[in-house]
């Protein structure tokens, strides 16, 4: 039998990444089970979510496939943007579980998975839902957009009808950044939300690039497999369900990024570069 090395120090600061995006190398292969039973748990809030999703594909073939009409395609889509408001927002209370449980990773906190979860859903979950219900709206907007500007083609002009989907979908992408910054804020700071959506709204637009490049991993990569075939649908719910937190651990850590940057430095001290090795700064 081989016999193993032991170490013969305590873990200290000093064993710790020492930039945002070494700590996701970090996390992701110290912590990746832990990130695992995260994901599946946040799955059990998601559910109602990707019920509504693959239910309303399966009208939306069926109506396409026996030609009902205009009429049954547009009340499917209707019921679609109407659901969406609620199961979306029941999802962003798992999903404040989720950040909460990054925040104690990032910030090296040493809590387990499930009781962070629970913990953060109970002290934060009534925000993260009325933030989740500004997500599920916007989320219905675009999907009744893009079906009344997709329906209404032939009677609009090209320019128009581009300009249409592209408002309805900005609308989302902006929204979308909006309240992953306040999920992160929620769930370390105590202000109010009027406070939340102030700082939310300044930090999408002063990090945008970032932002454009983390949207496209999280949501954009699940939209997209959901979206292009069937095969890849089963996928993207599949890495939905068991690897959702790896994208939510990425905005946190931008969000943390933000933060550390345009509140932390002058703000609150403790809270900067919290849990990475920051010896060489200090040096």
């Amino acid at each position: 039998m081989r016999k193993e090395k032991i170490k013969t120090e305590d873990f200290t600061s000093k064993n710790r990444p020492n930039t945002r995006l070494k700590q996701f190398g970090d996390i992701f292969i110290h912590r990746f089970l832990e990130l695992v039973k995260i994901s599946l748990l946040q799955a059990v809030f998601a559910m109602p979510l990707l019920v509504t999703v693959v239910l309303d594909w399966i009208l939306i073939r069926y109506i396409a496939n026996n030609g009902l009409g205009a009429n049954a395609l547009f009340t499917v889509f209707l019921f679609t943007s109407i659901s969406l408001i609620f199961t979306v927002a029941i999802s962003f209370i798992g999903i404040t579980g989720v950040f909460y449980c990054m925040k104690k990773l990032i910030y090296a906190d040493g809590e387990f998975a499930a009781s962070a979860f629970f913990i953060g859903m109970r002290e934060e979950g009534k925000k993260g839902f009325v933030i989740g219900l500004l997500e599920g709206f916007s989320s219905g907007v675009m999907v009744l957009g893009l079906y009344f500007f997709f329906i209404f083609q032939p009677q609009v002009s090209p320019t128009v009808l581009g300009f249409g989907i592209a408002i309805v979908i900005i609308q989302f992408i902006l929204m979308t950044m909006f309240t992953y910054y306040s999920l992160a804020q929620v769930t370390i700071y105590t202000n109010d939300l009027r406070s939340i959506f102030k700082n939310s709204i300044l930090l999408m637009l002063v990090r945008f690039p970032f932002n454009i490049l983390f949207m496209i991993i999280h949501p954009g990569i699940f939209i997209a497999l959901i979206s292009i075939m069937d095969i890849t649908a089963y996928v993207g719910v599949g890495l939905s369900i068991f690897f959702s937190t790896f994208s939510y651990l990425i905005w946190m850590l931008g969000c943390v990024s933000a933060f550390d940057r345009y509140i932390n430095k002058e703000c609150f001290p403790d809270f900067y570069k919290k849990g990475l090795d920051t010896t060489e700064q200090q040096n």
